[in-house]
């Protein structure tokens, strides 16, 4: 390598230059600062934010909330029955005298598909409020160099189905590396180690990637 101030040659793994005194940078730094100033150059660098690109950024429609709405309406209700019904056995208990002290243990009982309940509630807010976001939230289009990618299973034991998860890292112009949340299975396909272009996300999911001939 050479000095970028004096031009003298240096061994590959010198920080300092012994003529000038200047540092120098790594090649393996200069070859990422070449790579994110290429695509930064791009016109599809140029044309990121346009309009008619975030437009074309995947987003889930009005009708995947039909089955989710389904899901939770029947969760949220049969749980919310099954502690009203448990529950009220207590109450009948409790009319009678004899029978006062059992009353305690269909009212805990009552207490579990309650929790149940709650949690149906709050699965369901969760689901709208990513449906939100990946329909308007603020998008980031910054050039990046994907550095790694893998997958998750949950599920599959017994009868249940599984569902896969998929997660891509990636570093950044100031060296930075953050780990997103695929959205669309079908980018985890499209992107491959060392790829380089331009990463659109939404908070912590990523949703696009413009890749870039370097």
């Amino acid at each position: 390598m050479k000095c970028p101030s004096c031009g003298a040659s240096l061994p590959e793994d010198s920080l300092t230059c012994e003529y000038c005194g200047s540092r120098t940078t790594p090649p393996s730094q200069q070859h990422d600062r070449d790579i994110f100033r290429r695509v930064k150059e791009s016109p599809l660098y140029a044309d990121r934010l346009s309009a008619a690109r975030i437009e074309k950024l995947p987003k889930p429609g009005v009708w995947s909330l039909i089955p989710v709405i389904i899901f939770f309406t029947l969760f949220c209700g049969g749980t919310l029955f099954m502690s009203i019904m448990v529950i009220a056995v207590g109450g009948m208990f409790s009319l009678s005298e004899q029978s006062f002290s059992f009353a305690f243990i269909p009212f805990c009982m009552g207490l579990v598909p309650l929790g149940m309940f709650a949690f149906g509630i709050f699965m369901a807010v969760s689901m709208f409020k990513r449906f939100k976001l990946m329909n308007s939230g603020k998008v980031e289009a910054v050039p990046a160099i994907i550095v790694g990618k893998r997958t998750q299973v949950s599920g599959g034991s017994g009868d249940s189905s599984a569902s896969t998860a998929y997660f891509a890292t990636v570093e950044f112009e100031d060296g930075e590396r953050k780990e997103f949340t695929i959205y669309d299975g079908s980018l985890y396909g499209r992107i491959s180690e060392d790829d380089a272009g331009i990463l659109f996300s939404r908070e912590q999911f990523a949703v696009d990637f413009d890749r870039v001939r370097i």
